[in-house]
């Protein structure tokens, strides 16, 4: 019997149906308030949905566009999340919208988080945001599946 090889977790991008996506956001997004309160400093969660977000998003170099590495459903969720956060009226094309994101994850993956308190609680909303967002997608993806005939 094969066993299946799970790639490293560095390696990985946001997939919206990755069971795990909205607790690692909720989870980041707990952990940023714990900063901002000055209650802990626990950046474990931050740092991994930081990195996750960036290997979402490819860099196309100096004055270039970035490009999207996700599947179209995990953009369109993404989307979402960061429309809550930053305001729809400044997303008009998905290289804004990518843009967005490569902000947020940058001021997520900051040496010193809290030397910026607004990119912060930003970055909280996003996680509040995001975390929203990936499970109404996978509740309405299993809303879809139909139920056993002898389920009321």
């Amino acid at each position: 019997m094969l066993s299946a090889v799970t790639p490293p977790q560095s390696n990985l991008g946001l997939r919206i149906l990755d069971p795990d996506l909205p607790f690692l956001a909720s989870e980041a997004a707990i952990d940023i308030d714990n900063l901002l309160s000055n209650r802990s400093e626990d950046l474990t969660a931050i740092r991994c949905l930081a990195e996750r977000l960036r290997n979402s998003i490819e860099s196309s170099g100096i004055g270039g566009s970035p490009r999207s590495l996700m599947d179209p459903a995990t953009l369109t969720v993404l989307g979402e999340a960061v429309a809550e956060t930053v305001g729809s009226e400044s997303l008009q094309k998905v290289e804004d919208l990518l843009g967005e994101a490569a902000k947020i994850a940058n001021s997520l993956s900051s040496g010193n988080p809290r030397e910026n308190p607004l990119e912060l609680e930003q970055a909280r909303d996003f996680c509040v945001a995001l975390s929203k967002a990936a499970i109404a997608y996978t509740k309405s993806i299993r809303d879809l599946q139909p139920s056993h005939p002898f389920r009321r």
